[in-house]
């Protein structure tokens, strides 16, 4: 079985990062389907069209991503009817769900979108409950050498629900014949190569047994590392037990540094802590500028055990809003360790939690010198027991070294309490 996945779109090649793939791939990978190719092309027809036909002639699925959508440059209907020389048929149905769809938001329906009401001969058509875009399935050939055109809208929006609702059961009927069962554990506090290390004992074991059951992913990003264990084949308890028995290698390996598991959140999971012990949380930031905050308060329910969030950048907010010392500033710096606990105390004490959290540090690329660089930060926590406070060094842009600040901050709450 070759898929491949075709991605349009210029701006996918000008920087704009595209997650439509990865999200394909990790839902095909479900039902023990691998993408063996994912090409990008821009808004060229001639490019497209080249791109399509390569794909069709190795492929036994072709999905198509992107470039369904009114405007000129939405060009991969027009382009794959011409490939697969097949007319463009106007659907009066389709047409009228993008009309009553505007009529919906008291907008009146461009002309343009006329043009998404044009479904290729023969297509299977999938509806889009989140915008105006059709997906459609396309089969082509005889039982024996049948392959399937699957088109989708690119937004992340739109794409989603239409796998979700209509690819996967459409593929999951035709293709899936092994039982898979994938488990994610969700680590904080080391490096990618870190983690690799840790468990490449288990990694090589498993990939010397007999019948590759087991495979392993290493997932980074935003300072949090996925560790994707996934079993495949036909029995479901030889499944269940490989599985659960490299779970528990895993945590072996890495102990508290895996904070979670599947869709856990470090921000839910700290949550779900300070909810279990009762305990209340303030945040008292600098260099995050609110972002910690922000991560607390992404959690429905947050309200019962996070108490205030205070930004104070400036030296003079910090003495004001926090009480920290006009003297500790001027002799050690706004960016040190006896300033940062001090912030922690401060917060703690103005909104009477159980604990203060505090962040305080250069995110750069302007700030650094001397013996306090670009990325030089103090993270520290107030708690009945006394204030601890500890130094880290990041690296990467300003947006980068604070989303790191952010994620490391919460974990040493979670591993403090």
């Amino acid at each position: 079985m070759i898929i491949e996945i075709l991605c349009t779109g210029t701006e996918l090649l000008t920087g704009k990062i595209n997650t439509d793939d990865a999200y394909l791939c990790d839902k095909l990978m479900g039902i023990s389907l691998t993408v063996n190719r994912i090409i990008t092309v821009g808004d060229s027809k001639d490019q497209l069209k080249a791109a399509f036909n390569e794909s069709l002639k190795r492929s036994d699925i072709v999905f198509t991503i992107g470039g369904l959508g009114p405007t000129f440059d939405d060009l991969t209907r027009e382009v794959v009817a011409g490939a697969l020389r097949r007319k463009l048929v106007f659907n009066r149905e389709v047409m009228h769900y993008i009309a009553a769809r505007f009529a919906r938001r008291g907008l009146d329906m461009p002309e343009n979108n006329d043009r998404q009401a044009n479904i290729i001969e023969g297509a299977k058509v999938l509806s889009n409950k989140h915008g105006t875009a059709p997906g459609m399935i396309i089969e082509i050939g005889e039982d024996s050498k049948k392959k399937f055109v699957i088109m989708l809208p690119g937004p992340p929006g739109e794409l989603k629900p239409m796998v979700e609702a209509n690819v996967m059961p459409f593929l999951k009927n035709k293709y899936e014949r092994n039982i898979v069962k994938t488990l994610v554990l969700r680590v904080c506090g080391l490096t990618e190569s870190a983690v690799f290390e840790k468990i490449r004992d288990v990694v090589e074991v498993e990939r010397e047994m007999e019948g590759n059951i087991l495979s392993f992913a290493l997932l980074a990003s935003s300072s949090l590392i996925n560790v994707k264990i996934t079993g495949k084949g036909d029995d479901e308890l030889l499944i269940d037990s490989m599985v659960h028995k490299a779970r528990q290698e895993v945590y072996d390996c890495l102990g508290d540094n895996i904070f979670g598991e599947g869709r856990d959140t470090l921000e839910g999971v700290v949550g779900r802590l300070f909810g279990k012990k009762k305990l209340t949380l303030s945040v008292a930031e600098s260099c995050t500028g609110g972002l910690i905050s922000n991560m607390i308060t992404n959690v429905s329910g947050s309200s019962i055990y996070f108490r205030q969030g205070v930004v104070a950048y400036s030296n003079g907010a910090k003495i004001s809003m926090l009480n920290v010392s006009g003297d500790t500033i001027k002799k050690y710096g706004a960016v040190s360790e006896h300033t940062a606990k001090e912030m922690a105390a401060g917060v703690r004490g103005i909104s009477g939690s159980d604990i203060g959290l505090s962040t305080t540090g250069i995110a750069g690329p302007s700030g650094g010198g001397g013996k306090k660089p670009v990325g030089l930060v103090y993270i520290a926590l107030a708690k009945d027991d006394g204030v601890f406070c500890k130094k880290y060094r990041f690296t990467g842009s300003r947006l980068v070294i604070k989303e790191g600040v952010a994620v490391t901050a919460l974990d040493l709450v979670r591993r403090r309490i």
